[in-house]
Formats: structure tokens, C-alpha cells, sequence
């Protein structure tokens, strides 16, 4: 089922991208709703999601999120309240630094980059096999750390109603505009708006399918929209000894692998017994899982049991590959963990699990297929934009524009170089 294999095997694995054939059907969504607006999204919505959507229906209304918090339970409010307390701790810690301003006094006068909020943004909240009310937990939290005011929501459409458990998020975090709009078509909404039913937005996050992460791609590369990052399978790289559980790691591995059928599941250790009781454990615990066709095609098709030579070539595989969630097992898992230096999130002696749902304080949309070599996880930072401020003195201006002249001519600008020098003398 899971092959143990050498690293230069491993190497050879790759990571798949977006097919072609995919953006080209998202293009076609993209430019539909653009020219056509509600027209276009109602038939899309017809189309993918089987859902006769209309004006009346859009917009979920402000009574079905006031009454929200009666239709889950007390145990559930409470499970939802103390991820929103450890996640808003963690970034409003961030916002400290992340909001504040720098300033630096140059010659006489002063450079200041001074950061504010984004705007207005909208949050992606998947929901088709599943609604996730993490995932509007973790953007939402994060934007309004940063001081971000409008914020409007875009999930699936459902027969029965969106989700109770995400009108509660919602509600808690003060948002009152979401719409019943999924998939490309919904992030060809925000970006572009529908008339007077839907405005558009600044800033586009949150993770979704395939569909969803080709239409956050093509919109950036157009410079239309910013987006937090482009989220593709999610990965799990797991750095264990023979100190480590395989019951854990093995559960691990298979906590990844059922999001999705080309979700990488990744064991590195030096332990060859390790490796054969954590593939014993992968099957077996395969066989209790009710719902296991996607895990299975996971751990057959894109994950591995990787026998290395000792830690530092772990260490070495892990930097290269970049992760998204990066786990640690090992007699000093904290001075192993030292040495890692590319992931989107690193683990030490825990399982990502904890941080899928926030309980331990982090933040979920993180950089994958590799891009956590340039990509950092969502964070008040995301959400802020900072806007240089200059002012020099006549003083300084005069001193200067001799040589602002001189660089001017360097570079054949010759109206640079006279807007300097009208400049080269105090009035």
C-alpha cells in the first residue's frame, strides 16, 4: 500500500501542479462573469453546485445569522469560542508589530512607512464535501487583527442552508454580508462585482478546490486583486527516529492523506524498524477508517516511507522539499526542529491536527507544493498595506540635486535629471 523507498526515489516524486485544461476552464468562468455579471454566476451555480440561485437567495439574511447559535450545540458554541480566544491572542499579538509604524530621519527631513488595513476583502469558506468554519475562523480572526472593516464571505450554496456552525464565525466576528456563490465563479465575483448585488473586493483569501486556487491565481497574475497565497493539496512531511510512536506518525500520515487523493503523506527516518511498524500501522489503521477511498489513493499514489541515513539528511530533504506542515519526532525534537528552516508550519512532538481547528494558536492557510521557500501562512501582515511618506527640506533638495542631476544623465533621463536641477537652488 505505502512504499518504503531511498531518497534518491523520493526526489524523483513529483508534486502535482494545476493542469492546464483546468485554467483554461477557469479563464472561460473568469471572463463569463466579467462580461456578464449575475447572469453568468447564475448559471454556473446551476451548472456546478445544481442550485437555481436569484436575488433572493444570494445573500444569506441577516436572520438566518442571528439565529445560528441555536441551531448547534453548547458543546460545539464553546469548542468554536476557545479556538476564536487562541487564535485572536496569536494575532493580535502580530498586529503589534505588523501595524506600527516606521519613521527615520533622513538629512533634514524624514522617510516614514507607515502601514493601514487593506480595505475591504473577501473571505473564500470551501463547503462542498464539507463546510469548514475553521478556515472563516482563521482568515476572518486574522483580517480584523489587522484593522480590516469590510469583510464579506462567498461559500457553496447548499440545499439545506450554509452551515450553521459558519453563520455562527460569522456572527462572532461581526460579518453580515456572505454569499451563496462557490467555486471560480465566486472569486470571479469578488474580484470583479455584480452590479449593485455583490461589490467587489481588494483582496481575495481562504482555500478551496482546484477551481478555486486556478481562479486565485489568474486573477493575481492579471494585477486585478491581491490574494494571500495559492493553496494546492495539502502536504504533511514527518522527520521521526526511532525513539518515535508509529501509532502517532501513522495516524498522522492518514490524517493527511483523507484531504484529498493527492494529498502527500511523507515519513523520513533512519529507524528501518520504525519504517516497517509505521507502514503496518498505516494499513491496519486504514482498514478502521469508514470513509477511506481518499486516503487510500493518497498514501498509494503520493506518499512514502523515506529510510535515510541520519537526521542531517532529513533535514536536508525536509528544507528542500518545503512543506506545509512540517512534523518533528525525535529524541531532541526542539534542536532538530532548530535546523529546519523551510516549512509553512513546523510541529514539535504534535500532530497538525491541533492546528487544522486552531487549538494550538496558529493559522491553517499555509504556503504549499513547495512555495513555503518564498511564502509565509496567513498573518496580520497579510492583510496590512504600507505606503512610503517622504519629505526633504528645500535645504536638502539644493544639496542634492547636483547629483540627483548626474544620476539622471547616467541613465538618459533627461527630465529627471532637469526636475532635479531646477531644484539646485533655494529661493
Amino acid at each position: 500500500m505505502i512504499e518504503i523507498t531511498s531518497p534518491d526515489q523520493f526526489r524523483k516524486k513529483q508534486r502535482t501542479g494545476i493542469p492546464k485544461q483546468i485554467f483554461d476552464r477557469v479563464e472561460s468562468v473568469l471572463s463569463e462573469v466579467e462580461l456578464r455579471g449575475f447572469e453568468a454566476v447564475q448559471e454556473y451555480s446551476r451548472i456546478f453546485d445544481k442550485f437555481e440561485i436569484n436575488t433572493e437567495n444570494l445573500k444569506v439574511s441577516e436572520g438566518e445569522i442571528q439565529i445560528a447559535p441555536e441551531l448547534i450545540s453548547t458543546l460545539e458554541k464553546e469548542t468554536i469560542d476557545i479556538v476564536f480566544e487562541r487564535v485572536e491572542k496569536i494575532q493580535t499579538s502580530i498586529a503589534k508589530s505588523a501595524l506600527a509604524e516606521t519613521k527615520e530621519q533622513i538629512g533634514s527631513g524624514y522617510v516614514c512607512f507607515k502601514p493601514r488595513p487593506t480595505e475591504r476583502i473577501g473571505i473564500y469558506v470551501p463547503g462542498g464535501v464539507a463546510p469548514l468554519p475553521s478556515s472563516l475562523l482563521m482568515a476572518g480572526i486574522t483580517a480584523r487583527a489587522a484593522g480590516v472593516k469590510e469583510i464579506i464571505v462567498c461559500t457553496p450554496p447548499q440545499k439545506n442552508g450554509i452551515s450553521p456552525a459558519i453563520l455562527y464565525v460569522a456572527k462572532k466576528l461581526g460579518i453580515k454580508d456572505i454569499y451563496q456563490i462557490g467555486g471560480a465563479q465566486a472569486i470571479a465575483s469578488m474580484t470583479y462585482g455584480l452590479q449593485n448585488l455583490l461589490f467587489k473586493v481588494d483582496m481575495v483569501c481562504g482555500p478551496g478546490n482546484v477551481y478555486v486556487a486556478a481562479a486565485k491565481q489568474l486573477v493575481s497574475s492579471k494585477g486585478i486583486i491581491k490574494i494571500d497565497l495559492v493553496a494546492g493539496p495539502s502536504e504533511v512531511l514527518i522527520i521521526a527516529d526511532q525513539s518515535a510512536n508509529a501509532q502517532y506518525i501513522a495516524a498522522d500520515m492518514l490524517a493527511q492523506a483523507e484531504h484529498g487523493t493527492n494529498s502527500p503523506a511523507i515519513l523520513l527516518t533512519n529507524s528501518k524498524e520504525l519504517a516497517e511498524k509505521v507502514k503496518k500501522e498505516v494499513e491496519q489503521q486504514l482498514s478502521w477508517l469508514k470513509n477511506n477511498e481518499t486516503a487510500i489513493a493518497s498514501i498509494r499514489n503520493f506518499s512514502a516511507i523515506v529510510l535515510i541515513d541520519d537526521l542531517d539528511q532529513a533535514i536536508e530533504i525536509a528544507n528542500e522539499y518545503a512543506p506545509e506542515h512540517l512534523e518533528v519526532f525525535t529524541k531532541d525534537s526542539e534542536r532538530t526542529a532548530s535546523k529546519l528552516t523551510t516549512a509553512g508550519a513546523i510541529f514539535i512532538n504534535t500532530c497538525e491536527s491541533f492546528a487544522d481547528y486552531g487549538m494550538s494558536g496558529g493559522n491553517h492557510i499555509l504556503p504549499t507544493g513547495g512555495t513555503a521557500r518564498f511564502l509565509s501562512g496567513l498573518s496580520v501582515y497579510d492583510f496590512v498595506v504600507r505606503t512610503y511618506i517622504e519629505y526633504m527640506t528645500d535645504e536638502d533638495q539644493a544639496e542634492l540635486a547636483q547629483k540627483t542631476s548626474i544620476f539622471a544623465d547616467l541613465e538618459g533621463l533627461e527630465a529627471h535629471s532637469n526636475a532635479a536641477r531646477l531644484r539646485g537652488v533655494i529661493k
